[in-house]
């Protein structure tokens, strides 16, 4: 592509040896993957600076250079472009690069602190049902159709990935894509040359505050991707952060907001909700009907994914019948409100709740679909948010009957350190709390307090398959662990 097009819709404050007519083959942002004839952006990070590189880049054939900070050396054969922020223009040229891809794909964006994960496989399953073919990008993998991608670990990519993502979906035949937008992602740009059609809002809770600081950081940075939208913003009414987003955009966005929630006065709101194991019942309220529905994935958090994903599809003129279907034969989410099929007398639960918020609402769930004793097993994050532990632990005394702490992904803090401090907040609220340092000990130990008609709660991994070690990473599999512990309960007691 012409250099002279590539730079169209970019903010320059200087360009220096501008040669219009350059071919540019490849854009890149790691001085090691430039080659000849490649557009080499220097972004600044929190780890390392891109501007040192920029030597490397030419060194290996970089025929430009896109900067904000003003260098010590330039060389005559290479065009110098300067901008204000050049992470913020990544993204606009990779779009520019790869040929606008998502302004020819219907695009949801879904931001929040919980119900992301689940949402995006909603929407998706929804959409095809009716025969759409769908792209889906987020925590577990990336998906184009059927066919896994690989996230490289990350909910959302940096901004260059998204756009050859998103080229690659449309290649595809994928007309439907269905992203999840993190507050990181949001915040470094990542998701800048995306054209969203929807933007769903689905809660604001503590967490990452490690890195935001603030709820007031955390929450800009999740309203940014509502001035990207372009069709409708559906913003969960019932959430209070949720209200100030509709009063934002009200003031400042032309774009119209539709509300959701369990409340009545929502624009779509639920009553009569019926939980179940496998599922819950609930009608769906409409200024104009209402709707009888059978959700195929249980706990009341799924209730209003339910009904964003519903509103997204009704405003695409999907038929109710399509809807009601997809509803009823939406498979399980990997690690989320997942019940495990095992020879116990008592059920195992396993799901991703992470946070304070995400860990009430499983247990709120679980205890409105079981008659049993709770037993959680569960633990916190390393080099994380640290005021969330004694949160969650007085959140599991509340709840749970039994609660063990254990490890999870303690990284580089000592692992004990974590447990002590979640279970300080345990014995806030209860003294039926028991610390385990070893995960697999942990949910073996919860396994064997569990009564016939109890239920076992695993909380904080999900889909996760490793354990962050200080210094190592280890593979682990939360579903594995469990059926290993009932195997060991089993064998105990025929011996």
């Amino acid at each position: 592509m012409k250099l002279e097009k590539l730079l169209d819709e970019l903010k320059i404050i200087e360009i220096r040896n501008n040669q219009p007519d350059c071919d540019i083959k490849k854009i890149c942002y790691n001085s090691r993957e430039a080659v000849p004839g490649s557009l080499f952006v220097a972004i600044p990070g929190y780890v390392t600076d891109g501007h040192q590189y920029i030597g490397k880049a030419i060194s290996q054939g970089a025929a430009a250079v896109v900067h904000q900070d003003d260098l010590s050396d330039y060389q005559a054969e290479v065009v110098y472009i300067k901008v204000a922020d050049s992470r913020y223009g990544l993204g606009i040229l990779g779009s520019c690069f790869y040929g606008k891809p998502s302004e020819s794909m219907l695009v949801t964006g879904i931001t929040g602190t919980n119900g992301k994960t689940s949402l995006t496989y909603m929407l998706k399953h929804i959409f095809e049902t009716e025969g759409q073919k769908c792209g889906l990008i987020g925590t577990i993998h990336n998906l184009i159709g059927d066919q896994v991608v690989d996230n490289r670990g990350r909910t959302t990519p940096e901004s260059l990935e998204v756009q050859e993502i998103i080229k690659e979906m449309k290649e595809r035949g994928c007309s439907h894509l269905f992203m999840e937008v993190s507050s990181h992602g949001l915040a470094l740009d990542r998701v800048n040359g995306v054209d969203f059609d929807y933007g769903i809002f689905t809660n604001l809770t503590q967490d990452h505050l490690d890195y935001h600081k603030t709820f007031e950081n955390y929450f800009d940075a999740k309203a940014k991707l509502f001035f990207q939208v372009k069709k409708a913003s559906i913003v969960n009414g019932d959430d209070p952060w949720g209200r100030r987003l509709c009063d934002i955009l009200s003031e400042k966005s032309s774009v119209p907001v539709i509300t959701y929630g369990l409340k009545a006065g929502r624009d779509y709101w639920a009553k009569d909700l019926v939980f179940g194991a496998r599922g819950t019942e609930f009608t769906l309220v409409t200024a104009e009907r209402e709707e009888r529905l059978f959700l195929n994935i249980p706990g009341e958090f799924m209730v209003y994914n339910a009904i964003a994903a519903i509103i997204a599809a009704l405003t695409e003129r999907v038929p109710m019948a399509v809807i009601r279907e997809a509803l009823a034969t939406m498979p399980g989410v990997e690690g989320r409100m997942e019940i495990l099929e095992v020879e116990a007398p008592f059920d195992v639960v396993i799901d991703y709740a992470h946070s304070p918020d995400s860990l009430e609402k499983l247990l709120q769930s679980v205890r409105k679909i079981f008659t049993g004793r709770i037993i959680l097993v569960f633990g916190c994050n390393g080099d994380r948010d640290k005021e969330k532990r004694p949160i969650m632990g007085r959140i599991a005394g509340e709840y749970a009957d039994l609660v063990v702490v254990t490890s999870d992904n303690p990284a580089s803090e000592n692992p004990l350190d974590i447990i002590n401090a979640v279970a300080a907040g345990v014995r806030e609220k209860t003294d039926q709390v028991a610390t385990v340092e070893l995960r697999q000990e942990g949910i073996y130990y919860g396994a064997t307090l569990c009564r016939p008609g109890d239920v076992l709660v695993l909380a904080g991994k999900g889909h996760e398959k490793q354990e962050i070690l200080k210094d190592e990473t280890l593979y682990y599999n939360e579903w594995d662990t469990a059926r290993e512990a009932v195997a060991r309960l089993k064998l105990k007691s025929e011996n």
